[in-house]
């Protein structure tokens, strides 16, 4: 298995991509780490719990440990989306209360205790603004010999949709990310130009609700609202951008990457946390991150429907191992 540390906002597509890794039997989670960004960071925290809760199903040894981080960007100004996850960041929908409470050490100390326990094993799922990731490592640099790799959703080789340059988990706290990604730590990056192909009819939202089942149908009722949300911008497909990066750590074959140099805009007046990635080597610089440019779609969402269903499954996982 590989043990894994989930940093989060949670956030309707944070949501489903707790539940996917927590199904997944290719995956140790050993963490959730909370931070500020679709909501704030007392609703992330509130929600990753509520989520693991879920998915343990009442199972006293899948009792995930959770970590309150970060509300706001290291130097950025407050950035928020309630507008697309609503108020309580999860579209409305009701979690069963956890039977335990959230982990008394900050998310930073947390990490570095996950990243040192586990004698360099450790993968870092990265779904939300980088802000916790850069405290660890600025608080204690020598955790970073300890972490394998971190896995990105952010960023875009092209245009965003925070802003017309900047996606939103980087525009979140652009210093941050410019930090993660000069940190020497191996990155992959699954930004927009993925991330958006990842998309989830109308038709395919009602076939999974036709499944239904204890986990599936509530995450069902969480992707309603995102598709309304979508909607609202004119579009209808929600696209499952924070699914596929558990995804890809699952299922390697889904998602095609290229070695480039990515820095991160933190001063521009109009392309602040804009990833700039060097697709042509102008920069003449060495690769810094691997950037995801092409998505088995097909493959994604078959994926995701196996495991969201796993849980009604016989000896279905409902979790993944238990953490501590």
């Amino acid at each position: 298995m590989k043990k894994i540390l989930i940093d989060c906002d949670p956030g309707i597509d944070d949501a489903i991509a707790i539940l996917m890794a927590l199904a997944a039997p290719e995956l140790e989670v050993v963490g959730i780490t909370a931070v500020g960004g679709n909501v704030g960071v007392d609703t992330t925290a509130r929600n990753a719990l509520a989520l693991a809760a879920l998915a343990a199903g009442g199972a006293p040894d899948r009792q995930v440990p959770v970590a309150r981080g970060a509300d706001l960007a290291m130097f950025a100004e407050k950035r928020r989306a309630e507008s697309v996850h609503g108020i309580d960041g999860l579209g409305g929908v009701r979690l069963p209360e956890p039977s335990w409470p959230l982990e008394k050490i900050p998310a930073w100390d947390f990490i570095r205790d996950a990243a040192l326990r586990s004698g360099g094993s450790l993968e870092i799922v990265a779904i939300g603004p980088l802000t916790n990731i850069a405290m660890t490592l600025a608080a204690y640099p020598a955790a970073a010999r300890s972490i394998k790799a971190i896995h990105i959703m952010g960023g875009s080789a092209g245009l965003g949709n925070a802003t017309p340059a900047a996606e939103f988990n980087i525009y979140a706290d652009p210093h941050a990310a410019a930090a993660v990604f000069q940190s020497g730590i191996p990155i992959t990056m699954c930004g927009l130009d993925v991330t958006r192909r990842a998309s989830l009819t109308p038709s395919g939202l009602e076939a999974l609700k036709a499944i239904g089942g204890r986990v599936l149908s509530p995450a069902c009722a969480m992707l309603d609202h995102y598709l309304a949300a979508y909607r609202g911008f004119g579009l209808n497909a929600l696209a499952l951008h924070d699914p596929l990066v558990v995804a890809h750590i699952v299922d390697p074959s889904l998602v095609t990457f290229r070695p480039y140099r990515v820095e991160v805009e933190t001063e521009g007046k109009y392309t602040t946390g804009k990833t700039v990635v060097d697709i042509h080597g102008i920069a003449k610089r060495p690769p810094n991150a691997q950037v995801g440019v092409e998505l088995d779609v097909v493959g994604f969402i078959a994926l995701m429907t196996r495991l969201l269903c796993s849980y009604d499954a016989p000896g279905g996982q409902g979790s993944s191992r238990e953490a501590r």
